[in-house]
């Protein structure tokens, strides 16, 4: 399940979504909206909707992505993608790897649903340990 990733050009954003997504790539972890919040606030940014509405405007541009199991948000580790992804995370440091799914990968997933689900979107996150927190 390792498909090459569909670059974007990257869109052109808002004050609030820059500095949002600024702070979640020099982290490089993931963040929850009001942690995202305190570090956003010397921007200029003070208001949880205002940290929301840019979260969700970056996901929809598919520059951030929501870490279901975490309620926490990373950026795209490609800068901007399609949506076809999944996520393997380490239990013990919290990293992240995004990881590509093909459109197959994506159609395998989908299929799974019953029949009195249609499906929309599918969210797939690996909890695990990295190679660093296992040796230790």
């Amino acid at each position: 399940m390792n498909a090459a990733h569909h670059h974007h050009p990257e869109p052109k954003l808002s004050h609030n979504q820059s500095k949002i997504l600024a702070c979640l790539r020099k982290t490089g972890e993931p963040m929850s909206a009001y942690a995202i919040l305190d570090v956003v606030r010397k921007a200029g940014i003070s208001h949880p909707p205002t940290v929301y509405r840019a979260l969700n405007d970056l996901m929809r541009k598919g520059m951030v992505h929501r870490l279901q199991s975490r309620s926490a948000f990373v950026a795209c580790g490609h800068g901007v993608c399609d949506g076809k992804f999944a996520f393997a995370i380490c239990k013990a440091c919290d990293r992240v790897v995004e990881i590509s799914l093909s459109d197959d990968d994506q159609a395998a997933l989908l299929g799974l649903a019953p029949d009195e689900i249609t499906p929309e979107k599918v969210t797939v996150e690996i909890a695990g340990l990295c190679d660093h927190c296992r040796a230790a």
